[in-house]
């Protein structure tokens, strides 16, 4: 039976089904433990670029081990088939991830802050294990604890590979649910699928508002963003302070970068003169809206985001992360239209944002369209004080 919250995520896919008069059709399936991990291991199954991070506590992973091992029931798992009829995972890849460690007897090696990230497209095209094999893995023995009839508390091992063989055989034989979802045109198949993704996940952990945008609207952009805020060490200390810092699990330095990039975009104007087009009073509307636009970003001009945005790491000298208020989007905005753009060290920074111009705009909220255009106002007449 399908649980409530993925009917109702499916009905709202229906929005895109009612206007563009697309079929979506779902078919729900048993399918033994054994074969979907043959399926992992030959790469039947993958995880699509538009994952969040696989981020279970090894508590998690033991626990859910123990579900499977005293045969109770694990939610369903969500996918479609793509053109090369693999079966692309697109809600529970926690749980498949998890269930996959304990086939294999492993957890990732690090036990504080561990993760893998599922955005990238190496791990989108290749199998589990090549995402397991380069986040690191450390061998884990999995137990199962159990009170006997005189209420003493006993531990036992159920690592897979430890089991008795008919233990094994009861657990190969596991039924895991799965519900495939078809949709009939491949105009709308990517919108609509990525559309039952962000709504599958709100009855789940809840996903940050960058962590949904990377499923919706994952593209080649989105790939440069992550690109620049995984590799990028200059990047990296201008958020974080540190060039070795790890991303942000719930992706807020993802959308530092898309907020520098959508602002160029909608900033229209010329000199002093900064209008706010696209506008609707949400910031997260805006991202939205760019985001999407984003999607159909050719080559050329996703390669005119990225050298924008090298250009003004490289110009900024000795400011970090540890700097409070560094106002990035608006240097960022304005930096980018001047012609003669200057290096903007950290005296600067501090003197743009504990300025009155630019702290008065503060006052009244931050998302206004007449502050945001003020605040701009009040960072390019700073800036144009100093030389190139």
């Amino acid at each position: 039976m399908i649980e409530k919250r993925y009917e109702a995520a499916i009905e709202t896919a229906r929005d895109i089904e009612m206007i563009e008069n697309v079929m979506i059709q779902t078919v729900t399936t048993q399918m033994a433990f054994s074969s979907m991990m043959d399926g992992l291991e030959k790469g039947d199954y993958i995880i699509p670029g538009f994952q969040r991070m696989y981020r279970w506590k090894e508590t998690q992973v033991e626990e859910l081990a123990v579900s499977l091992v005293r045969g109770m029931p694990i939610p369903p798992i969500y996918c479609y088939r793509n053109r090369e009829q693999q079966i692309v995972i697109l809600d529970g890849q926690q749980r498949i991830f998890s269930l996959y460690l304990y086939f294999k007897g492993k957890y990732l090696r690090r036990t504080k802050n561990a993760f893998v990230d599922f955005r990238k497209t190496t791990c989108a095209e290749s199998g589990l294990w090549e995402c397991l094999e380069k986040s690191g893995l450390k061998d884990k023995t999995y137990y199962m604890r159990y009170k006997e009839s005189n209420g003493e508390e006993q531990c036992i091992d159920i690592t897979y590979n430890h089991l008795s063989d008919r233990l094994k055989r009861k657990i190969d034989f596991a039924p895991l649910t799965i519900v495939i979802i078809n949709v009939d045109s491949e105009e709308y198949k990517e919108k609509t699928l990525h559309k039952i993704f962000a709504n599958l996940n709100i009855g789940g952990p809840p996903l940050s508002s960058q962590e949904l945008r990377n499923g919706i609207y994952n593209c080649k952009f989105y790939e440069m963003l992550y690109d620049l805020n995984d590799h990028n060490k200059k990047w990296r200390v201008l958020y974080s302070g540190n060039p070795n810092a790890d991303v942000n699990k719930e992706s807020k330095d993802v959308e530092l970068l898309l907020r520098m990039c959508a602002f160029k975009y909608y900033v229209k104007g010329k000199g002093e003169k900064f209008v706010l087009t696209g506008y609707k009073g949400k910031i997260s509307v805006l991202l939205d809206d760019f985001s999407e636009r984003a999607r159909k970003f050719d080559e050329n001009q996703i390669k005119i985001y990225r050298e924008a945005l090298l250009s003004f790491f490289e110009a900024l000298e000795g400011v970090s992360g540890k700097n409070k208020g560094l106002a990035l989007v608006s240097l960022f905005v304005v930096w980018d239209r001047m012609e003669n753009k200057p290096y903007i060290t950290k005296q600067k920074c501090k003197d743009i944002v504990e300025g009155d111009g630019y702290r008065s705009t503060l006052i009244s909220g931050t998302s206004g369209r007449s502050e945001i255009e003020k605040r701009l106002r009040s960072v390019y007449e700073q800036l144009s004080r100093y030389d190139s």
